[in-house]
């Protein structure tokens, strides 16, 4: 049901918009164009009877591109519109909802008609009520395709001039590698950090020695040298027990040629104005600016301890398990690897990678996968079973909830009878009154009465209500969870679904034991 519905007001500039101001933007609260945009449709609004009688709500999207919907403001809108709170929508302009001309006019003709939404575009004297639910007009329709083409147009040379920047040696991304910070003195310049960059010359004196990143990660986890994180974020460091260095890290420091004094850019694509994801481009077409910066290393050293070799590709396709993601180490807490069987040789299993560098005595090094699955599938089994008899012991609860949806059903008829018979009464007072036959005092006191009588009943329906939904789904809920019981009580194998409906987690030991936590329960056994 409606509630009460309210004007609402949408503000939005994109950074494009405010270009000439960028340089400030962190040193304000609002730009003006929204103080503008603001002022604008609530002057509109006084000056309209009809809207100036209703509650008006705003909501700002202030730095965000109109060329997708993706923004927190305008999906807040969104979800009042949904719930039916909003009976009218006011812009300074088209633009500022959508420059996105197809996904405009869905909304302009098909969607707020559907849901009653008047929508009003101040400076491009756009209002819905005028068009009676057709489409809009032809000026309209190629004034909003002008402002995609803008959007796309702004969006070419927001690029342009990145790329720009980039050409001329500039420094416009926001993180910087480990070893280095931005410039305070020179704008767009990287500088080297020096107790960040005495890490990094370390880890590549340490894999010229020969140690492999494993090795590398063990020795700065045993020497408590602090990562990037740590370093950047000490605030974060007691935000994982064991937070430490992985041979991924070390890895990720060994391939990067930004320690040469390279800064390459152009390495991903976006796939249309507004995406927020972009395709990774081949590496020979990226972009390289050589010395831009100080190096850490010389070409030689990263020659003989980089990992990266052009043209070998490092990804491997892997055997996913079920499993993989649930499983964890009872020792650590960390989650363990899933290792398929190779060459014939060694049985597929599972194992903790952070044994070798935590040195946690408890670890489980090794567990067999064909067994886990056994244990795993058995113990599900018996849990199933387990689960189906409670739910057919529930037959008893079950007949006193169909019995109390059946009282409350009842009860519910019986106040909107009793609701219905009071405004008629309420109704009949009114007629009464008008005729003359009661005084205006008597009239108040008896019609106060009658409305007491219905706002009661009214609250005793929404609570009757909420009570009937709440044992509805007491009642409805075990026999969805016999469906699935009767679903799987015949698998023979673990599958992801399998998996994803029932298990939460699965933790092994060292001792070969193993606790499995259900999303409807936890058991725990022991292999001897």
């Amino acid at each position: 049901m409606r509630g009460k519905q309210k004007n609402a007001i949408y503000l939005r500039l994109s950074i494009e918009d405010g270009a000439t101001n960028v340089e400030n933007r962190n040193q304000r609260d609002e730009s003006n164009s929204i103080s503008s945009q603001r002022r604008m449709l609530k002057e509109y609004i006084s000056k309209e009877a009809e809207l100036a009688g209703q509650e008006t709500v705003e909501f700002c999207d202030d730095g965000f591109s109109g060329t997708n919907m993706e923004r927190p403001g305008m999906q807040e809108l969104l979800k009042e519109v949904k719930q039916g709170k909003i009976s009218c929508i006011l812009v300074k302009d088209l633009s500022r909802f959508s420059r996105d001309y197809i996904e405009l006019g869905t909304y302009l003709n098909q969607i707020f008609p559907f849901m009653g939404v008047r929508f009003i575009a101040v400076n491009d004297h756009y209002d819905s009520r005028e068009h009676g639910g057709s489409t809009i007009e032809i000026d309209t329709a190629f004034r909003t395709l002008l402002y995609d083409l803008y959007s796309k147009d702004i969006s070419g040379k927001v690029k342009s001039a990145f790329e720009s920047k980039c050409e001329n040696g500039e420094y416009v991304f926001g993180q910087v590698p480990f070893g280095y910070e931005k410039s305070k003195t020179k704008k767009h310049m990287v500088v080297v950090k020096e107790s960040e960059a005495e890490i990094v010359r370390r880890i590549f004196a340490m894999a010229e020695e020969g140690m492999s990143s494993t090795q590398i990660a063990k020795k700065l986890h045993e020497e408590q040298v602090p990562t990037s994180s740590q370093m950047r974020h000490p605030q974060r460091k007691a935000a994982k027990e064991h937070c430490s260095w992985n041979h991924e890290m070390v890895r990720n420091i060994l391939n990067n040629r930004f320690y040469l004094g390279e800064m390459a850019y152009g390495k991903t694509v976006r796939k249309f104005v507004g995406s927020k994801t972009g395709v990774l481009m081949p590496r020979e077409d990226w972009k390289v600016h050589p010395n831009h910066h100080e190096a850490l290393i010389t070409p030689e050293v990263f020659e003989r301890v980089s990992i990266f070799r052009p043209g070998q590709s490092t990804k491997r396709k892997r055997e996913k398990h079920p499993l993989v993601g649930k499983i964890y180490c009872g020792g650590c807490g960390y989650a363990i690897s899933y290792k398929p069987q190779r060459n014939g040789k060694i049985p597929r299993h599972f194992w903790c990678r952070k044994h070798s560098l935590l040195q946690i005595p408890e670890c489980c090094t090794y567990f067999n996968a064909t067994v886990l699955e056994e244990i795993v599938l058995n113990e599900m089994y018996r849990e199933l079973m387990r689960q189906g008899e409670l739910i057919r012991q529930r037959e008893s609860l079950e007949k006193f909830q169909k019995e109390e949806l059946r009282r409350l059903g009842e009860e519910k008829r019986v106040c909107k009878e009793e609701c219905c018979k009071l405004q008629k009464e309420k109704a009949a007072l009114y007629e009464c009154y008008a005729l003359g036959e009661l005084g205006v005092a008597e009239y108040q006191k008896e019609s106060d009465k009658k409305e007491l009588q219905i706002r009661e009943l009214s609250c005793k329906m929404k609570e009757i209500g909420e009570e009937y939904d709440r044992i509805e789904e007491e009642y409805q809920s075990p026999k969805m969870d016999m469906k699935q019981i009767i679903r799987f009580m015949g698998m023979k194998q673990l599958t992801q679904e399998v998996v994803d409906v029932f298990i939460e987690r699965v933790t092994v030991y060292r001792e070969k034991r193993v606790e499995i936590e259900w999303k409807f329960g936890e058991i725990g056994i022991n292999l001897t």
